[in-house]
C-alpha cells in the first residue's frame, strides 16, 4: 500500500516553496526566448509511435512510454519535442511565417534509469529555427543559451561542439560499414556512461571488430595545446588522405567547415566554445552541428542540448527545409541552482504579498471589497477562510508562507472603510484606505 501512495519511479511531487522557484526559472526562460523573436506553440503530449519513431528508428522505443488506445492505434508520450515539431511544421506550414522561430516549455516523458539530473517526467525548454541552412541560425541559438544562462544566474559551464558530418567522414575513414554507423554512433554516445570497455563491446554486439573502434579514435586525437581551428585543419588532412568516396569526403569537409565558421563567429562573446570530437548526441535526425552545455563543477551531465536536423520536416509532409534548434534541462537548471545555494528556497518571497483576516461575517463585505481593490491592482491577495480568526496564529500562518503584508478588518476598520496593515518584516502599522495600502505595497 506505501508504494501506491508514492508517485511512480522517476516522477515527483513539489512543495508551494519549490514551484516558485520552478516558476521563476521557466518564466526567465520565456522572457529570453521572446527577446530574441521565438513565438510560442503548443501540441499534443502523445503522438502516433511510428511519428515518434520515424527519423529516431525502432530503437527509440525502449525509451518511449509506448500504449494503445481503445481503437487499438499505437501512441507514445512525447519524449522530446522536435519529432513532434517536424508533425506540426508538417501540419501547419503554410500558415506560418519563415524563418519559423518558435519556443514551447512542457513535460516530457523518457522511459530510463534515474539517476542525478534524471528523471522519466521533466521539463524542457525548447527554442528552433525551420527555414535557415545558415550557420547565423546555430550562432543565434548559442548566443541565446549565454543570454538565458546570464539572466539565471549560471556561470561556471562549457559549450562544446562537433557536426555530425566529421562523425560520418571519420566513420568511414576507420572503415566501419555504413549499415553499421548508427549502432557505432549510440555507442560512442554512450562513452561517459560505459567508458571505453562498454563501447567496444557494444561495437562487438553489433558486429564491428574493435579494430574498428580503435581506428576511429585515431582521427581524433590531437596534441594538446593546439586550438581547436588547427584541430580541425589537422582533422582535415588526414581524412582527405583516407576517404576514397567523393561525396563522404566533400561532406566531412562541409562539416569542419561549418564548425570554423561558428567557432569564428563566435569569438566576439562566446569564447568558451570548444570542438569535441567525441561529442554525438544520439539522435538519428541530426545533420549537421550538434552541441552540448555542461556545468563545470556538476555531475549530472549537460543541461542544454541541441543541433542541426536539416529536412527532417520532409520526413511530415513539409517541403525541405534548413533547421537547427536548442533544448534546456529544466530540471537540471534548476537542480544547479539549488546545489549551489541550499538555502535558496528559503530565501524566494512568497507570490502572495498581502494577507487579510476580517474579524466576522459583519466585516465580509468589506473585506471582499477591500480584497478586490488590490487584486485589481495587480496585488496578490489572500483572504483568510478562518471560521474564528485568531490573529496570533493567523500572523504566524502569513509568516510562515512568507507573506510581507497582514491586514486587519474588524468593526472599526469597517466602519471607517480602511484597514489596518501591518509589515510582517518591519513589525509596523498602520491605519489607511486600501488604495493608500496599495501605495505601499506596490
Amino acid at each position: 500500500m506505501n508504494n501506491i501512495i508514492q508517485p511512480p519511479k522517476g516522477t515527483r511531487d513539489f512543495l508551494p516553496e519549490e514551484m516558485v522557484l520552478r516558476r521563476k526559472v521557466m518564466e526567465i526562460i520565456r522572457e529570453c526566448f521572446i527577446l530574441y523573436g521565438f513565438v510560442e506553440i503548443d501540441s499534443p503530449v502523445f503522438e502516433y509511435f511510428e511519428l515518434l519513431s520515424r527519423k529516431c528508428g525502432s530503437e527509440i522505443e525502449k525509451e518511449i512510454y509506448v500504449f494503445e488506445d481503445k481503437a487499438k492505434r499505437k501512441l507514445g508520450l512525447r519524449f522530446e519535442f522536435t519529432s513532434p515539431l517536424g508533425r506540426y511544421y508538417g501540419t501547419n506550414a503554410e500558415k506560418l511565417t519563415k524563418p519559423f522561430k518558435r519556443y514551447i516549455i512542457g513535460k516530457v516523458y523518457r522511459y530510463e534509469n534515474t539517476q542525478a539530473g534524471r528523471y522519466r517526467e521533466f521539463y524542457q525548454a525548447d527554442a528552433d529555427i525551420i527555414g535557415s541552412y545558415s550557420m547565423k541560425a546555430e550562432n543565434e541559438l548559442l548566443d541565446l543559451a549565454v543570454f538565458t544562462l546570464e539572466k539565471l544566474g549560471l556561470g561556471n559551464y562549457e559549450i562544446v561542439i562537433n557536426d555530425r558530418k566529421i562523425l560520418d567522414g571519420i566513420i568511414n575513414a576507420a572503415g566501419i560499414d555504413e549499415s553499421r554507423k548508427d549502432a557505432a554512433l549510440r555507442a560512442l554516445d554512450k562513452m561517459a556512461k560505459i567508458e571505453e570497455k562498454g563501447v567496444i563491446e557494444e561495437f562487438k554486439e553489433n558486429g564491428i571488430v574493435e579494430e574498428k573502434y580503435r581506428s576511429f579514435t585515431e582521427f581524433i586525437k590531437f596534441e594538446e595545446d593546439l586550438t581547436d581551428i588547427r584541430k580541425l585543419d589537422n582533422l582535415s588532412e588526414r581524412l582527405k588522405g583516407r576517404i576514397n568516396d567523393k561525396s563522404a569526403l566533400d561532406k566531412a569537409m562541409e562539416g569542419i567547415s561549418e564548425l570554423k565558421h561558428i567557432i569564428n563567429a563566435a569569438t566576439a562573446g562566446l569564447n568558451f566554445i570548444k570542438y569535441d570530437p567525441l561529442l554525438v548526441r544520439g539522435l538519428g535526425y541530426y545533420t549537421g552541428p550538434i552541441f552540448e552545455i555542461k556545468s563545470k563543477n556538476a555531475v549530472i551531465g549537460s543541461f542544454a542540448a541541441g543541433g542541426r536536423y536539416d529536412n527532417l520536416v520532409e520526413l511530415y509532409g513539409a517541403r525541405p527545409e534548413g533547421a537547427c534548434g536548442i533544448s534546456f534541462g529544466v530540471e537540471r537548471i534548476i537542480d544547479i541552482i539549488v546545489g549551489r545555494d541550499k538555502e535558496i528556497l528559503k530565501s524566494l518571497s512568497s507570490p502572495v504579498k498581502l494577507y487579510i483576516v476580517y474579524l466576522s461575517e459583519n466585516e465580509r463585505v468589506f473585506a471582499l471589497k477591500t480584497a478586490k481593490v488590490f487584486r485589481l491592482k495587480g496585488i496578490n491577495t489572500e483572504l483568510s477562510v478562518s471560521g474564528e480568526p485568531n490573529i496570533g496564529k493567523e500572523i504566524k500562518y502569513a509568516d510562515k508562507k512568507g507573506i510581507e503584508y497582514f491586514a486587519l478588518i474588524g468593526e472599526k476598520e469597517a466602519s471607517e472603510q480602511k484597514i489596518a496593515l501591518k509589515n510582517l518584516k518591519t513589525r509596523k502599522e498602520i491605519f489607511l484606505s486600501a488604495e493608500n495600502a496599495a501605495e505601499i505595497i506596490k
